[in-house]
Order: structure tokens, then C-alpha cells, then sequence
């Protein structure tokens, strides 16, 4: 009998934790595992290089619901072998509401969010987890050049530093600015050992509560910031009107296929023809999700506000093929 595919009624959330090698990436998993237990069913994939799978032990007894990927590196292997390894533990568990993915060290997590934008229907992303040690994280970004290290902290939506206790005070705030110079919408979490709560991770980015994030952003209307030294840009900009959805899908399709590998993040509120509501947009690399906001104020301007975050994105060009994208007064009708 051919086995029905996974399909929950609503997406499960999915945390991603990545990051380097030994700072601390399973005991952070352990510690979210374990603050979910009894509330919730919290199932693991775990991806680890060798022959021989560790990871999953190491996990103890927060969870009976592991499955490892070994031998291999979720970002070598195919897309459909990591939601293969997704489905096959949500069958084996019966109901899961929530999947905690464990990346290698060695891995880069952009073809992790590559598979599940491609499932958006039954999985969501919740956050994207990398963790650094202070130690020697300032020695693999800056010296090693990794492309994966760089990877890691420039998708991630929060970044842990570990191990505090064992760098000085000055270290660690290098740590932090090169971090937020590298990807300033993360959020960075210095955690002291066994100090860091859970719930700073879940479930933090509920799409109807993006509006006023979004807002607090970056004030610099239309305009793009270079950081020169790390290749990061932060382009920004509001278009007054409604956008027309088809040319905006359109618009945004381009966007992910052309610009993939240089996008880190995407924000915005869109004022969509037809839509009593603001639309709430959220990605990473190449996953994007929305949904509706509140309710537009009576009397109060239809504008897009949109914020992307990448490396050489051509501003000016997709910011007039944007313009582009309003709604005629027929469509607005």
C-alpha cells in the first residue's frame, strides 16, 4: 500500500540549529527538547558526518523521536532525502508538533531552507538557530573564511554565543558587532552556561505580530546601506499604492530565483489590491511565507514597506521593476 504523504491539518513549526563545530549545538537542542516535554511532542532530525551516528545519543532521553542523517551533510544531501528523514519520523511518531532540525557544523543551512520553502503547506519555519562559541568564533570568520560559518550567522534569525565564560568581556563584544555587522536583523543572545531560556527561541515569529517589527526597522526609507567590508546590504523602501498580486508574485519570483544565493532575509508589509488587510512577509534565503495583518485604519495610506537584507542585490533595478508592480485604478476597484 503506497503511504499517504505528510500532511497536518497546519504547517508544524521547524527550529533549525546550526552552527560550528563543538559550541555547543546538541545541548542546546537537549534544553529545547526538554522545555517542550509533556507539552508538546518535539520530534529531531540529526545530521552529523561519520560512519557512525553520535548526535542522537547524545540526546539521551529528552526524546524517543530521532532520526540521523550520517555519513553525510544535510547540505550535501539531496533536498528530498531531509524531508524523506522529516516525513518518516512524523509517521513513526504518530502526530508532531514540533520538528527541531540538528545540522552538522560543517553545514551551510541555506538548502535546509531551500527544502522546507518548498513544503511550505505542512512545514514552517519557526527560527533559524545558529549557535558560535566566543572562543573561536572571531578566528573561523575572519581568519578561516569559511563560506559555511559566514552562511550560518548571515541566515540565522537568532544567534547564540556559548561559551562566555571561558573568552574576556572584550571578545565577546567584538563577537557581537561582527555579528550584527554580518547580519543585523538577527537576533544575538550572549547565554552564560546553562542560563539560556528556551522560549527566547520558539515560536518567535507569529506573522500577524510582524507588523510592528517591521515598522521598528530601519527608518532610512528607500535606500540601501553598504557594509563594505562584509559584503552585507540592507536595501529598504516604501511604495505608495497598492501592489497588483500577480505582478507582485511575479516580481518577488524573480527576486528569489535570479538573486538566491545573495538574499540572507526579506521583510514587509504589502498594501495588496483588494485586501481589507495588510499582508505580513517573512523569508530566509530563499523560504518566504505570509500572511494577512491587521486591518488597514480608516483614512490611513496604502503603501508597501519592504526590507531585504543580502550581498550585491541590483537595488536599483528591482526597485523600478517594483514600481512597476502597482495596481491601475481598475484593479484597486
Amino acid at each position: 500500500m503506497t503511504e499517504q504523504p505528510l500532511a497536518p491539518e497546519t504547517p508544524i513549526p521547524i527550529t533549525v540549529v546550526t552552527g560550528f563545530l563543538g559550541a555547543g549545538k546538541t545541548s542546546l537542542v537537549n534544553r529545547l527538547v526538554a522545555a517542550r516535554s509533556g507539552a508538546e511532542r518535539v520530534g529531531v532530525v540529526v545530521n552529523e558526518v561519520g560512519e557512525v551516528g553520535l548526535d542522537g545519543e547524545l540526546l539521551g532521553d529528552a526524546t524517543d523521536d530521532v532520526v540521523e542523517i550520517a555519513d553525510g551533510c544535510v547540505c550535501c544531501t539531496s533536498q528530498g532525502e531531509l524531508l524523506e528523514s522529516i516525513t518518516r519520523l512524523h509517521r513513526a511518531a504518530g502526530r508532531l508538533d514540533r520538528i527541531i532540525v540538528e545540522t552538522s557544523g560543517l553545514a551551510d543551512p541555506g538548502p535546509v531552507v531551500e527544502a522546507l520553502a518548498s513544503v511550505t503547506h505542512v512545514l514552517r519555519l519557526d527560527t533559524l538557530v545558529t549557535v558560535i562559541d566566543a572562543v573561536h568564533a572571531l578566528e573561523q570568520l575572519d581568519h578561516h573564511r569559511s563560506p559555511e560559518a559566514r552562511s550560518q550567522v548571515q541566515l540565522a534569525t537568532h544567534v547564540v554565543v556559548s561559551k562566555i565564560d571561558l573568552a574576556d568581556g572584550d571578545a565577546v563584544e567584538s563577537l557581537r558587532a561582527r555579528v550584527g555587522a554580518m547580519n543585523p536583523d538577527a537576533q544575538i543572545i550572549v547565554a552564560p552556561r546553562g542560563t539560556l531560556d528556551p522560549a527566547l527561541l520558539l515560536d518567535r515569529f507569529p506573522l500577524a505580530a510582524a507588523d510592528g517589527a517591521i515598522r521598528s526597522g530601519d527608518d532610512d526609507h528607500d535606500h540601501p546601506h553598504d557594509h563594505d567590508h562584509l559584503d552585507v546590504e540592507i536595501f529598504s523602501l516604501e511604495l505608495e499604492g497598492e501592489l497588483d498580486a500577480a505582478r507582485f508574485d511575479g516580481w518577488l519570483g524573480g527576486l528569489l530565483m535570479l538573486k538566491a544565493a545573495d538574499l540572507f532575509r526579506i521583510k514587509a508589509i504589502l498594501a495588496v489590491a483588494g485586501e481589507p488587510r495588510k499582508q505580513i512577509m517573512h523569508g530566509v534565503h530563499t523560504y518566504v511565507e505570509s500572511a494577512p495583518g491587521r486591518d488597514w485604519e480608516p483614512g490611513e495610506p496604502r503603501a508597501s514597506r519592504i526590507v531585504i537584507i543580502g550581498k550585491d542585490l541590483e537595488s536599483e533595478r528591482w526597485r523600478d521593476e517594483l514600481a512597476r508592480c502597482v495596481a491601475s485604478p481598475s484593479v484597486r476597484d
